[in-house]
């Protein structure tokens, strides 16, 4: 290894290791870590460009300007519209009402509306907003609020593997275009096959499991919903309606992703739905500085030669199994690195890598981007793997190891399903 990328290296993995042993917050790790690979190349380093070209340490910020991180925006904006108008829990009224007393019909109404919401918002604020719901039908039917949590929460994780509109799916269809040679993007449409394939897979073994898997306990508070707070009025709710189904319509038509939901969220400023001084609140710039500020790592990676060094290592071991193999390897190793330091992160890590093996094997790199970006969503272990995991802990009275007690299953369930999906639908 070159000097450059063994600093790549120490440079990533050590701020990581903090933020995973809470030492400091994940967007401190990104900041920094952003931070030290630009001054890196400034000292005279070759990480993002050849060395002795210290004006190439500005491109450390690039990923503020990414397509990725302008979607997101327009991405909380949009669901901010749709939650201040009542729109999602207007949905979440209906699932109540469908499913009555029976338990097993709770687990699986929750957990397919979390996988539709997730489809067009973000998964933490599709698992937030059926909270409320979730905790009523808990009291009504005498259910235990740890019966549907967990379960709303692994339902916005299996809807997020089958959208472009996840953050991680958003970032391994950007990291296409940098990878050498750049290679074109992901269509918004195009996780919709195998990802859905994996979620029906994934939900089947919720429905039926279960009641049996998931842990009988009521926390020792309840928070209690809110019924008095304003939804909006009429009019708003039917423009966020229209507004955002039309900005997912450009983007399925061909309007780059970023550009749609942007001009979604702008139509909704200017005709008065959302304040600017709201537009602020909304955005959750917790998620936007891990993202902005890990993308330079796949920059170093591909920059340094580091990510094509590791790539034809997994080259190497897969190369006896083909294309299948790569797609195994490359979604465990994505998988298992989520369950430590969150989809978000792991993408950047594995995808350039990932990427770039297939470019070297032949393989189809859109496929391997598809399977890296969904093994990002295979965040059942650990309630670190995902923001909506860590939001249901004290809610639904969780210990660590319920997580697990769930979730190997349905790993091994989504892993199956995806080792069908990926030929089927890609040829491999």
């Amino acid at each position: 290894m070159t000097l450059a990328q063994v600093v790549v290296v120490v440079v990533v993995v050590v701020p990581l290791l903090l933020a995973f042993l809470e030492k400091i917050k994940i967007d401190t790790a990104a900041l920094l870590i952003l931070c030290l690979l630009g001054l890196a190349q400034y000292a005279g380093l070759g990480i993002f460009a050849p060395a002795g070209t210290p004006g190439a340490a500005t491109r450390a910020l690039t990923g503020f300007g990414q397509p990725v991180v302008i979607t997101l925006i327009g991405l909380f904006i949009l669901t901010y519209c749709l939650d201040r108008a009542g729109v999602t829990r207007w949905i979440a009224a209906r699932v109540l009402r469908l499913a009555g007393t029976s338990e097993r019909r709770l687990i699986g109404l929750f957990t397919l509306t979390a996988a539709l919401l997730s489809l067009f918002m973000n998964n933490v604020a599709a698992g937030a907003l059926l909270i409320p719901s979730a905790l009523e039908a808990a009291r009504r039917t005498g259910t235990a609020p740890s019966k549907l949590l967990m379960p709303i929460s692994f339902g916005t994780l299996l809807g997020g593997a089958a959208t472009y509109f996840t953050t991680a799916n958003i970032i391994a269809s950007d990291l296409l275009t940098t990878a050498n040679p750049p290679q074109a993007p992901l269509h918004i449409l195009d996780f919709t096959p195998t990802g859905g394939f994996m979620a029906l897979a994934g939900i089947a073994f919720i429905v039926l499991l279960g009641p049996r898997l998931l842990p009988n306990r009521t926390p020792q508070s309840i928070p209690i919903a809110d019924t008095t707070a304003p939804q909006m009025s009429q009019r708003d709710a039917i423009l966020s309606v229209v507004v955002t189904a039309l900005a997912i319509t450009a983007a399925i038509l061909g309007v780059p992703t970023s550009l749609a939901v942007l001009a979604g969220a702008l139509v909704l400023i200017l005709i008065g739905v959302v304040s600017m001084r709201e537009v602020y609140q909304a955005i959750e710039w917790r998620v936007i500085f891990p993202v902005a500020g890990i993308y330079s790592v796949g920059l170093a990676m591909v920059g340094t030669g580091l990510a094509a060094l590791i790539g034809q290592a997994l080259i190497g071991i897969a190369g006896p199994f083909g294309p299948l193999g790569l797609v195994v390897e490359v979604f465990l190793i994505t998988a298992l690195l989520t369950q430590f330091i969150g989809g978000q992160v792991a993408a950047n890590v594995t995808g350039p890598i990932a990427i770039s093996a297939a470019i070297a094997a032949g393989t189809n790199p859109q496929a391997i981007a598809v399977v890296t970006a969904i093994g990002c969503s295979a965040a059942f272990f650990t309630p670190l793997a995902h923001p909506v995991n860590l939001l249901m802990i004290d809610v639904g009275g969780y210990k660590f190891s319920d997580f697990p007690r769930v979730g190997i299953g349905l790993f091994i369930v989504c892993f199956v399903a995806l080792v069908i999906a990926v030929p089927l639908f890609w040829k491999l």
